[in-house]
Order: structure tokens, then C-alpha cells, then sequence
């Protein structure tokens, strides 16, 4: 599936670059500012009723995140620009929000990806004039798509639960008293290797989306912009695989692990099933299946961006932006804009 989104995707891009590279100019040539918004996650942790639908389907809005960008774009063509950015995304996961029995397995984390892109955009569609070019106030608009590559860390965390250490403890599968953990500390997943798999801190992941962008007197462009990453890791969770054996792990290790609970396994009872029958994702015994591996989480941003323009384009705003250019009605510059326009 991601293989056919790109390969649409850039099929895309040259389609919209072809057709239109004569029908859009360029007002700017570098450009830097800061990006703020929104940060998301799909993977194997909370979601709908179901496990592991499409995209925005098994989206929980409830686990929303934030998210900060800084950049630097610089225009190598009328349609088309490189865009380097550095910034933060949280992203978070709670299986809580989700009714039995997939609440069950009881999981949460939350996790601070640091991220460094390398993103083309492609003008689709571009109008540098919205207003009159008499007006003091010059108001453009530019619509684009972008396909990049970015490096990021990630590192996921998770909070004990007091409800599944006192679980543990009664059943004997651990034998710390549940009064000796600490509750209020967030603990690093990738350590504790709850899964028999061990995982990079590092991956890839290749950003897919678009934006639109207002331009304020060709210096500063306000824009909305979502990006989905598609990554190469399916841990940003720290759940792929299965449970870990229970004597690989400490006893904070077995139920950061599995932090079931008798209350939890209570509810499932009196929840509604189909016969007795259990997906064998939720079958949640030691050695038992505790994610999707056939799925690698993805995460995205919906974000505000708020560059300032750091140098023109000398070619098209000496002609359309200077004063004599706005004042010369009769002139050889204007004729040539409204030939263009």
C-alpha cells in the first residue's frame, strides 16, 4: 500500500508540474519560518473497535499531541521548491479509549520524535495576485503537494499502572510489593524490551501531504499544511510482535509488559462477544500475539506555517512589486502581467 501511494504520488507531482509550468510564477526564492500544530499517530495502540483499519478510521482524536517545526525553503523553480526542516513531533497512544475486548490488553505510551526532512513541494495551483496590483495590501495564494524524506528518533514511554502491578502480585507473577514502584515516573519502553524483537532508536520515514499558503505583500506567507509520515519502523509504540517470556523480564519489566488487571478482565466477562470466540490479537497470555507486525506505525501533522520571505525572485517581483512597476498602467510591464494573467 505504500509502495502504490508514492508511486501515485510522484506520478502526480510530474503531471501537475507538466501541465502548469507555464501558468505560475514564483514570488520569492528563499523563504524560512516556524511550523505549530497538531501531532497524530496510527500503530497497534488504542483506536476503534476494530484493530488495524485504514488511516483516519482507527484515528482517536482524544490522543492528539503537539507539534513544532522550524525550516528553510528556497524556490528552484516557478512550481517547484526544496524544504528543509527540524523540529519535534508527540505523539501518543492509550488502548483505554477503546471499548472491550480490545481495551483489554491495556497498553498506553506516549513518545517525543525528534525529526529532521528533506521535502519537495509542487505548486498545483498559484496565483500571486488575489488583489488588485494597485493595493497596498498585495495578497497571493499558492496550493502545493509534498513528498520528502526524514530521519527521525523516537523513544516511547509509558507509566506504570498500579491496577496491573497489584494483578501481577496476587497471581504471583511477580513478587516486588506494588507499594515499592514508582507510579508518577515515565519509564523508557526500548530498555525494558517487553517484546523478544529489540529495536533501533533511529529510523526513516517519507512525508506525504499538502498545504495552501497566503502571501502578504510578496514578504510574509501565513499557511495550513498536513503531512502524514509513512515509516519504516512499526515501534514507535513499542508494540509489534508478542509478549516477551516473563523470565527474560524484572518484575517492573512484566508489567509495563502486560499491564492487565482483574477489573479489566471483569468488564471483558460481561462485555458482548460472539460465542466465546476472541480475535487472536486479544488473546493477551505470556508468548501470545501483542501487536500487528504486518503493519509499521505511521504518524502526522497538521500544522500552521508562518515563514518570512528572505529574498525575492529579482526576475518576476522587480516587475510586479516595485512602485514603478504598480504605477506603469500603459507600460511594457503591465501588458506582459495581464499576457500572463
Amino acid at each position: 500500500m505504500k509502495d502504490n501511494l508514492l508511486i501515485i504520488f510522484g506520478f502526480t507531482l510530474i503531471m501537475f508540474t507538466t501541465s502548469n509550468a507555464n501558468h505560475a510564477q514564483a514570488q520569492y526564492d528563499l523563504d524560512s519560518g516556524f511550523a505549530a500544530g497538531t501531532g497524530h499517530y496510527l500503530g497497534d495502540i488504542g483506536g476503534k473497535e476494530q484493530i488495524g483499519r485504514n488511516f483516519v478510521s482507527d484515528l482517536h482524536l482524544g490522543s492528539t499531541r503537539f507539534s513544532s517545526h522550524v525550516f528553510v525553503r528556497s524556490r528552484i523553480h516557478d512550481m517547484v521548491a526544496l524544504r528543509g526542516q527540524l523540529g519535534i513531533v508527540q505523539i501518543a497512544g492509550d488502548d483505554a479509549v477503546s471499548p472491550m475486548p480490545r481495551g483489554l490488553r491495556n497498553i498506553h505510551f506516549r513518545s517525543f520524535i525528534n525529526e529532521l526532512s528533506v521535502r519537495t513541494e509542487v505548486s498545483v495551483w498559484n496565483h500571486p495576485f488575489l488583489t488588485r496590483r494597485t493595493s497596498k495590501v498585495q495578497m497571493g495564494l499558492d496550493t502545493y503537494l509534498t513528498l520528502g524524506l526524514t530521519g527521525f528518533t523516537h523513544a516511547p514511554q509509558v507509566r506504570l499502572d498500579r491496577d496491573a502491578a497489584e494483578y501481577h502480585f496476587v497471581r504471583g507473577n511477580i513478587s516486588t510489593n506494588p507499594n515499592l514502584f514508582d507510579y508518577d515516573r515515565w519509564y523508557d519502553l526500548r530498555s525494558v524490551q517487553t517484546e523478544p524483537e529489540s529495536y533501533r532508536k533511529t529510523s526513516l520515514g517519507f512525508p506525504v501531504g499538502g498545504g495552501v499558503a497566503m502571501t502578504i505583500n510578496n514578504d510574509l506567507r501565513i499557511g495550513l499544511e498536513f503531512v502524514w509520515n509513512l515509516t519504516l519502523t512499526d515501534y514507535l509504540d513499542d508494540v509489534s510482535t508478542t509478549y516477551n517470556d516473563p523470565s527474560n523480564l524484572t518484575d517492573l519489566g512484566v508489567v509495563l509488559s502486560a499491564p492487565w488487571s482483574a477489573e479489566l478482565y471483569a468488564q471483558l466477562d460481561n462485555s458482548p462477544r460472539d460465542g466465546d470466540e476472541i480475535d487472536a490479537r486479544l488473546d493477551y497470555r505470556e508468548g501470545r500475539i501483542r501487536g500487528n507486525p504486518n503493519k509499521n506505525d505511521t504518524y502526522g501533522t497538521l500544522q500552521m506555517t508562518v515563514p518570512k520571505v528572505l529574498k525575492t525572485k529579482s526576475s518576476f517581483a522587480t516587475t510586479n512589486y516595485s512602485n514603478a512597476g504598480r504605477g506603469n498602467f500603459g507600460g511594457t510591464k503591465h501588458r506582459a502581467f495581464r499576457a500572463k494573467f
